[in-house]
């Protein structure tokens, strides 16, 4: 689970109505250095240009020039929530201790403040959030890892109590009193589907376990039947119209920390697939037999989907490609510096994926560092975005001291806001990017 530290860092999150938006980090080509935290009380830049809501193919992104969240550190989510963008996360505060804060923008280029220091995440670390047709979810950790040492044997450390808080206007947050359902438990992931709210995480090592909700409000902790969760590891999970993805592997796997052969693997990547998230089935993974291999993280396009994940003991990236969730096919790495595919063979331009439940977006990288994108509605037939506007202020790969640092990009109506790494001075640099429609 993505954690956030309640004293530092900043989470902008929105969610639209449908499922919850994903971005994963820059990978496939030079690392992105851990981002970093807040936002400031209002930031503006330059007028935006015209932006009708493009729902159609995109021909093309014109990037505004970049304004700055001076305050910012980090931001963990971006979507679209009830005709805006909703922002909840954390300013910095001159102890250095931090508050959760939280913003509303109609076009992505000027932030209103909300609310600030709210008591009801007092001692809170965010972890994420998503939302519903009504209402922002958020989950994370409050308090203390409890750990002992009983005698004559090493110290063990229970996870931290999880806390759920739900809003629904980004201003008021209530936090949930009873979340007696996820003691000794932890949240990997939530998703927001057409039967509600789906939890995945565990209860501890080889004991997964799903967690559905109507609302946020109250929660219920299915039981899953052994057979077909046996040795189960959850890795993600999204909805879409027809209902609820999951992602993960069966087994065990020991990664070395130095890069030579794993002590343990026999990890298979797995999934499962549920129209009610109360039900499930076992996916079919081709190659599901080769060991150490994961099903990772799920974007949803609106006629196909994308895992990625991992291959080799963890050590090396590779991808599957969906049409529904219930059956899944390995996808060529087709990054810049990836060896050659053969002819007729699908690839991906980018392990850096991210979507908004109907379109796929793949960031990547040329040559200098310079930042690439391509769109995609299922995850094969991916289509180049050329760039126009203020393209002399792009962020790049990060890597060159002397640019900003690309960080991540997030699909909204309309286009895109791209998120670059924080600089020195703690200044946050943020982009609006428009899509082009085609003609």
């Amino acid at each position: 689970m993505r954690g956030l530290v309640v004293a530092g860092l900043v989470v902008l999150l929105a969610a639209c109505a449908g499922p919850s938006a994903t971005t994963s980090r820059p990978s496939g080509s030079p690392p992105a250095s851990p981002s970093g935290t807040a936002t400031a009380p209002v930031a503006t830049a330059s007028p935006a240009p015209a932006s009708g809501a493009t729902t159609g193919d995109w021909a093309g992104l014109r990037w505004s020039a970049p304004l700055v969240l001076s305050d910012a550190s980090f931001i963990q989510r971006i979507v679209a929530f009830d005709g805006q963008l909703v922002a909840l996360g954390q300013v910095q505060t001159p102890d250095g201790s931090g508050q959760i804060a939280s913003w509303r923008s109609s076009d992505g280029m000027t932030w209103m403040p909300l609310a600030r220091g709210e008591a009801t995440f007092a001692g809170a670390q965010l972890a994420d959030l998503v939302a519903t047709p009504t209402r922002l979810v958020a989950w994370g950790t409050v308090g203390q890892r409890i750990c002992r040492t009983p005698p004559g044997a090493a110290e063990t450390c229970g996870p931290t109590p999880i806390m759920i808080w739900t809003s629904p206007d980004a201003i008021s947050w209530t936090r949930i009193t009873d979340t007696s359902t996820f003691a000794g438990g932890s949240i990997l992931a939530v998703a927001d589907g057409p039967r509600g709210l789906v939890a995945v995480g565990d209860m501890g090592p080889a004991n997964p376990t799903i967690w559905v909700s109507n609302s946020g409000a109250t929660w219920l902790r299915l039981a899953l039947p052994p057979a077909l969760f046996a040795d189960a590891r959850f890795s993600g999970v999204r909805a879409n119209t027809a209902g609820y993805v999951l992602a993960g592997g069966t087994g065990s796997m020991s990664v070395s920390v130095t890069g030579g052969p794993a002590a343990s693997v026999t990890e298979v990547a797995a999934g499962w697939w549920s129209a009610d998230g109360r039900t499930w089935a076992k996916a079919t993974v081709t190659r599901a037999a080769e060991t150490g291999s994961s099903l990772g993280e799920i974007s949803v396009g609106a006629h196909g989907m994308v895992a990625v994940g991992a291959a080799a003991g963890g050590r090396e990236g590779t991808a599957w490609t969906s049409p529904d969730g219930r059956t899944w096919t390995p996808i060529v790495p087709g990054y810049f510096g990836a060896p050659a595919a053969s002819p007729g063979i699908p690839t991906l331009p980018s392990f850096t994926l991210s979507d908004d439940g109907n379109r796929l977006l793949a960031v990547g990288v040329a040559d200098q560092l310079a930042v690439r994108m391509w769109t995609s509605s299922d995850g094969i037939d991916w289509q180049p975005l050329p760039f126009s506007g203020a393209t002399e202020t792009i962020p790049v790969w990060p890597g060159d001291p002397t640019r900003p640092a690309f960080d991540r990009a997030v699909v909204v109506p309309g286009g895109l806001v791209v998120l670059a790494l924080p600089t020195d001075s703690l200044q946050l640099p943020l982009w609006r990017v428009v899509a082009v429609p085609s003609d």
